[in-house]
């Protein structure tokens, strides 16, 4: 019996047991790379550890169970051992479709990453903003809150050009830096682009005229939005 249990184990747990667990590492590196904030990603491990501690529970469930009804002296075992394995073929189940869903989700986002990727190659950011002096329209003014996100505190003044279309096919968004107190709307010069390079659309940043402003200080105001984003200033 234990021989048994030990090629059961070889050639059919462990290749499932990769092929489940596999979908929830992704996960992880996933996060990774999109920079998810460290308490949610810290949550989200904690919820892929119960996922994997459930899948290895069911997999032991289900060798337990099929060894209590091969081997049961009695109908008391044979019975615990068949309620084992029901619950563990449930939970198998529901892990199953979990995993349908979540490698539906994964190509679907590789798709659309894949139209990014090619997007980022053919249209790098338009320079011909640079230096432009636009009309911003502020809807998000320093000091005011993300409309979905209560964790988000606009450092800067924040809105959108009215009279330009932005990669999403809406008024291009910008950053309003170098004024200190909250406007409504503003008139500056484009003095760089934050490109988003997994985003459609790429943020201008304007400032006062005759204001210079370093990239470092660039990213430091705009960090509490674009560190969600792969980004790089561009200047020229």
């Amino acid at each position: 019996m234990e021989f048994l249990l030990e090629i059961l184990l070889t050639l059919i747990v462990e290749p499932i047991m990769y092929l489940l667990v596999s979908p929830l590492e992704d996960m992880g590196q996933e996060m990774e790379l999109k920079k998810v904030p460290k308490g949610k990603r810290v949550a989200i491990y904690a919820l892929i550890a119960i996922f994997i501690i459930l899948i290895v529970g069911a997999f032991i469930g289900l060798i337990i169970g099929i060894a209590m009804l091969a081997t049961g002296k009695d109908e008391i075992e044979k019975r615990v051992g068949g309620i084992i394995l029901g619950i563990s073929i449930a939970v198998l189940i529901a892990y199953g479709i979990f995993v349908v869903i979540m490698l539906n989700v994964k190509k679907r986002h590789a798709r659309h990453k894949s139209r990014l990727d090619k997007k980022a190659e053919s249209e790098r950011p338009d320079r011909t903003a640079l230096r432009r002096i636009v009309h911003v329209v502020v809807d998000r003014p320093l000091g005011s809150i993300h409309p979905e996100h209560s964790d988000v505190i606009y450092g800067v003044n924040y809105g959108f050009v009215p009279d330009v279309i932005g990669g999403d096919g809406a008024a291009q968004d910008a950053y309003i830096l170098g004024v200190d107190e909250p406007v409504s709307e503003f008139d500056g010069v484009v003095i760089a682009i934050i490109h988003r390079r997994d985003d459609e659309e790429d943020k201008w940043v304007v400032a006062p005229r005759g204001v210079e402003i370093t990239d470092d200080e660039i990213v430091a105001k705009t960090d509490f939005q674009e560190r969600l984003f792969d980004t790089e200033i561009v200047r020229r």
